[in-house]
């Protein structure tokens, strides 16, 4: 019985495989048909879809949509010069102008510019107008970062008639955007690297050997960022109270990173009473030239070491 059944389940499965192969021989290129039928039409649909669209684009909708885009472009003119208008760079503002008799026909001259803007630095020329008729006039180069108050001088002015009222004169003015796909944080970004502190700042009366008293400044000027600098620009502020009465202005060779330096600085001439000494360091960050170049030895590959 068990042989009779299994002989039964094999001619069964044997008769559908023999059905099927019959179906397959006797409709296979009726099927090719229809297959190739549907590929002919899905072809032919989307050759008059493209077609209809370049007829409509380059022959029925052509003037139109020349029309549409010459209205586009006129009318978005306004939006353009609103979007420019609101995202310009706000102009420079200067302080008060400050004269300070050097003695001898000399004068230092002392003001104050503030960049109001936080996505624009600029670079800029400038002089003092000292209203004595001279026409030769020598302009100075400078900069300014984004967000910054920070004086403006010009030391040791001589002149053949005295000083008595100065303004600060900028010239030309150009501006660069900070590009916050590189920076995407400068307030974080400038304090890396503005981690620069004068500590220890005094102001003292001396006496020369001919009994003649001058000033004399002492400060040292500690970097604590990971950047070593070339020609760091210090100026030199004596205040009482909150009143500036001198000023002057020194530059660095260099400054390590992770180093300190002690600076002296003689003031000659008419002596202030002075409460404080402030000391503002000045870096050109968007410079190249203002970086030194990372200092680095031969060391010895650690792959090494295993032979």
């Amino acid at each position: 019985m068990e042989d009779g059944g299994l002989l039964q389940e094999e001619q069964s499965e044997t008769r559908r495989v023999y059905q099927f192969s019959l179906w397959w021989v006797n409709h296979r290129a009726k099927l090719w048909r229809m297959v190739l039928g549907l590929f002919i039409a899905f072809d032919a649909t989307l050759f008059l879809y493209g077609g209809w669209h370049l007829l409509d684009a380059f022959a029925i909708s052509y003037g139109s949509d020349q029309l549409a885009v010459a209205e586009m472009v006129a009318f978005g003119q306004g939006d353009l010069h609103a979007y420019t208008v609101a995202n310009a760079a706000v102009e420079l503002k200067t302080g008060e102008e400050l004269i300070f008799s050097a003695g001898g026909g000399r004068y230092d001259l002392y003001s104050t510019i503030t960049n109001p803007n936080y996505d624009w630095w600029a670079e800029f020329t400038y002089h003092f107008d000292t209203g004595t008729g001279n026409e030769d006039v020598e302009l100075y180069e400078g900069f300014i970062l984004p967000g910054e108050t920070k004086p403006v001088v010009e030391i040791s002015v001589n002149s053949g008639a005295p000083i008595s009222d100065v303004s600060l004169i900028i010239d030309t003015i150009r501006w660069h955007r900070v590009d916050h796909h590189l920076i995407s944080d400068y307030q974080q970004w400038s304090m890396d690297r503005l981690s620069i502190i004068a500590e220890d700042a005094e102001f003292t009366k001396e006496t020369r050997f001919d009994d003649q008293v001058f000033g004399r400044t002492s400060f040292t000027v500690s970097n604590y960022s990971v950047y070593s600098y070339y020609k760091p620009v210090l100026y030199v502020l004596l205040k009482k109270g909150d009143s500036v009465v001198g000023v002057n202005k020194t530059t660095m060779n260099d400054l390590e990173n992770g180093t300190s330096e002690d600076i002296v600085l003689n003031w000659f001439g008419f002596l202030p009473s002075v409460s404080d000494v402030e000391v503002i360091v000045e870096l050109q960050l968007f410079d190249v030239d203002t970086y030194k170049a990372l200092g680095g030895g031969n060391t010895r590959d650690t792959r090494t070491r295993a032979f």
